[in-house]
């Protein structure tokens, strides 16, 4: 288990910054309770036979990187990503039965650990979450680029509250390092979950039954706008039109072929012109 945890660079500033404001007490909690908000990920992943390729240690506490997730049925790729939120509304109700103030820090610390996951932002679960239910609908990668989207739009906003957070309250600085993470981290992070997506619905699509989803494009459509509809929750066929008639179907494995080979640039019928030189495959 120790080869699969990694410590990264923010961790160490973020104890810097614990041990300058002396804010032991509440960042001690916050950890613990990532920890154990991680663990439900974990125990949830292991239940559907995933593995946990390593465990990234942040300023935000722990991080599981899971294996092959995009393998799962939607349904049980939301329960992977949300059961971690679950766990710390459970445990902020059961702390908050208690009415002492160190119970009620715990409580606080749960339900903030709650409400930032809940936030449609990379890569928290809400963003994760928001993003597999939009890929199920307009396909992973347009579904990235729409979370993206919206996470550097709140992530800005973060940021600009962060500097309000300063006047208000000297020295406080959380919603500015927050902001600054989240920006810097979605700068790769949806072309990530793409590619992650699509390479491993081809590993695995020999022994899962996928969805089917048919779709008729003129033959002039653009690569580009079809690569948007691709999903791992479903398998796509792509018939050209011509004149209002079915002139040619391919599959996705012949498109995704086409565009490692020669990029998303082009027309779809560019791809059927090489496909029927080469006898129907690429």
């Amino acid at each position: 288990m120790l080869k699969k945890i990694s410590i990264n660079l923010t961790f160490y500033i973020a104890i810097i910054l614990v041990i300058f404001f002396k804010v032991y007490d509440i960042y001690f909690y916050f950890f613990i309770f990532v920890f154990l908000h991680e663990l439900a990920h974990i125990f949830m992943a292991k239940k559907f036979n995933l593995g946990i390729r390593k465990i990234v240690v942040t300023a935000l506490g722990q991080m599981a990187v899971i294996d092959n997730i995009e393998r799962l049925e939607l349904y049980k790729k939301l329960l992977v990503v949300s059961i971690g939120v679950v766990l710390n509304i459970f445990l902020a109700f059961i702390f908050g039965i208690f009415t002492n103030e160190k119970m009620q820090l715990i409580k606080n610390i749960n339900l903030s650990i709650a409400f930032f996951n809940c936030l449609p932002i990379f890569p928290l679960d809400g963003g994760r979450f928001f993003c597999y239910i939009l890929g199920s609908r307009i396909g992973d990668l347009k579904a990235s680029i729409v979370t993206k989207r919206i996470s550097l739009f709140l992530s800005f906003s973060m940021f600009l509250l962060g500097f309000i957070q300063i006047v208000l309250y000297p020295y406080n600085i959380t919603l500015l390092c927050l902001s600054l993470y989240f920006i810097k981290v979605n700068k790769s992070e949806y072309i990530y979950q793409f590619y992650k997506a699509i390479v491993n619905k081809q590993q695995y699509e020999k022994n899962k039954i996928l969805k089917v989803k048919h779709i008729l494009v003129d033959k002039d459509y653009k690569n580009k706008d079809i690569i948007l509809l691709v999903s791992s929750d479903y398998y796509l066929i792509i018939n050209i039109s011509i004149n209002g008639n079915i002139y040619f179907t391919i599959n996705e494995k012949v498109f995704l072929n086409y565009i490692q080979k020669y990029g998303v640039n082009g027309t779809i019928y560019d791809i059927v012109e090489i496909t029927k030189d080469d006898g129907g495959t690429l």
